[in-house]
């Protein structure tokens, strides 16, 4: 990062800093339950952003995934966002 870039993120942050939000609506205690990250609540547009990692997983973990023919990985990663959906939603 140069530093005409530095410069512009920190005059974002201060520009943000003196924001005046004074006239901003209180949210209800409803509303604040229904909100949650954008991309749940349209997840017609989200386009999740792959990160490759490497993890150590028993054995029979993985047989067990891999015993369901190709695409095991897609369904490790739908069981972890199921139970990360219903970690937040608790």
């Amino acid at each position: 990062m140069n530093t005409t870039e530095k410069a512009r993120i920190a005059a974002e942050i201060n520009a943000f800093k003196n924001t005046d939000f004074s006239d901003a609506p209180e949210l209800s205690d409803e509303q604040l339950v229904q909100m949650g990250p954008s991309h749940y609540r349209n997840m017609a547009n989200y386009k999740p952003v792959k990160k490759t990692v490497n993890i150590r997983l028993d054995a029979d973990v993985i047989d067990w995934l891999q015993s369901g023919g190709k695409g095991y990985q897609t369904r490790m990663n739908a069981i972890l966002r199921e139970a990360m959906e219903n970690a937040v939603s608790q």
